[in-house]
């Protein structure tokens, strides 16, 4: 479930520029924040499904809450809420989904990272087919009480992948002060910013980009970010055949050219041409997000599986202490990209994030030369 594509409706609701709607985008990562920093242990300590619960049900009300509310002060807090609840839900669902593959031994994070991105690309075509006959409103709170229902049912399905408290022997101090204590891996951490930033940016900008940087229609303007969930699709469901044929680090590696090179050229050759020739622009620019998809759709699943493989079996504190490095940089990042956008145009913070991504063909070292 994502807003992205609807991003023109909620600043409208709102009646800010793109620099105060931006940085109050970017506040969802100070519930992330908060959140990340205790819910590994949470998740150890209640369990996947108990914190599956609470983090779907969080989102449900606060994005009812964001579509609705026109106040800026109501958004700041639901949507700081709302990253809270995105965090614990994540931070749960990542820890199983490594746990269930050490298991099975085989690769299915990818696989579960990909139904995320099946599922906003879901939202995104519906967004797509009525975003200029039905109101935000009424179209995020019924998808959202569609999914909150589906959810609910198919945690009841999964079998239990945490123990309710740690093992007597485990010597991880839940209780102490030293939970807030870690070893920091710059390299991971980095890396996987620079993994990451392309994901959150063109969720909140890619639709916004069309829009007003290019001139599409609302309708059409979504199609920005449903081609890039079709690349990132596309890229995770592969990702299982792609590490049989070669390592982690080429396809961090190559996931930074296509994301920094080829996503960067397209979008400047898409804003040169557009006032010459719109439906070239256009379909230049979808091709320029396609790769961008496609280059980010292994990064996320292959840094967790590496902070997983660094973590010694505690698969939810290492996701939940990586992502915390991670929204940390991210929340910083995101409010000063609102301003260069504010300052300069979306395609200035687009082109930024590129270099961000190209910079992967050096942090690609941190993955396993080894094909699995």
């Amino acid at each position: 479930m994502s807003l992205a594509p609807r991003t023109p409706d909620l600043k409208a609701n709102l009646g800010i520029n793109n620099g105060a709607f931006g940085t109050l985008l970017s506040t969802a990562s100070l519930g992330s924040i908060v959140m990340l920093l205790i819910g590994g242990q949470i998740v150890h300590k209640i369990g996947a499904k108990a914190a599956l619960r609470i983090g779907s049900t969080t989102v449900a009300l606060t994005y009812a809450i964001l579509v609705h509310t026109r106040s800026p002060f109501v958004f700041l807090i639901a949507n700081i809420a709302a990253g809270a609840g995105i965090s614990i839900y994540h931070i749960a669902s990542s820890g199983h989904s490594l746990h269930r593959q050490d298991e099975v031994g085989r690769v299915i994070v990818p696989k579960l990272h990909g139904a995320w991105a099946v599922g906003a690309m879901s939202t995104a075509a519906i967004a797509f087919l009525i975003s200029t006959q039905v109101s935000i409103a009424w179209h995020i709170t019924t998808l959202m009480i569609c999914i909150w229902i589906l959810t609910q049912f198919s945690i009841t399905k999964l079998s239990p992948s945490f123990p309710p408290k740690p093992d007597a022997d485990d010597d991880y101090q839940t209780t102490s002060l030293k939970q807030f204590k870690f070893k920091i891996n710059w390299l991971l951490s980095i890396g996987f910013f620079c993994a990451s930033i392309m994901e959150f940016t063109i969720a909140d900008w890619a639709t916004l980009f069309g829009n007003e940087e290019l001139g599409m229609g609302a309708s059409v303007a979504t199609l920005c970010y449903l081609i890039y969930l079709i690349g990132l699709i596309i890229g995770r469901y592969s990702i299982g055949w792609a590490l049989n044929h070669a390592s982690e680090r080429f396809w961090i590696k190559t996931g930074g050219v296509l994301g920094g090179v080829g996503f960067t050229s397209m979008l400047l050759l898409s804003t040169y041409i557009v006032d010459t020739n719109k439906n070239i622009a256009f379909s230049v620019a979808f091709f320029g997000f396609f790769l961008a998809g496609l280059g980010s759709s292994a990064l996320s699943p292959i840094f967790f599986s590496i902070a997983g493989r660094l973590s010694n079996g505690r698969n939810a504190i290492a996701v939940a202490q990586l992502s915390f490095m991670n929204t940390t940089i991210i929340f910083l990042s995101k409010t000063i990209l609102a301003w260069v956008v504010e300052l300069t145009s979306i395609t200035t913070a687009l082109l930024i994030t590129g270099g961000a991504m190209f910079a992967l063909v050096y942090f690609g070292k941190i993955g396993s030369s080894q094909r699995e």
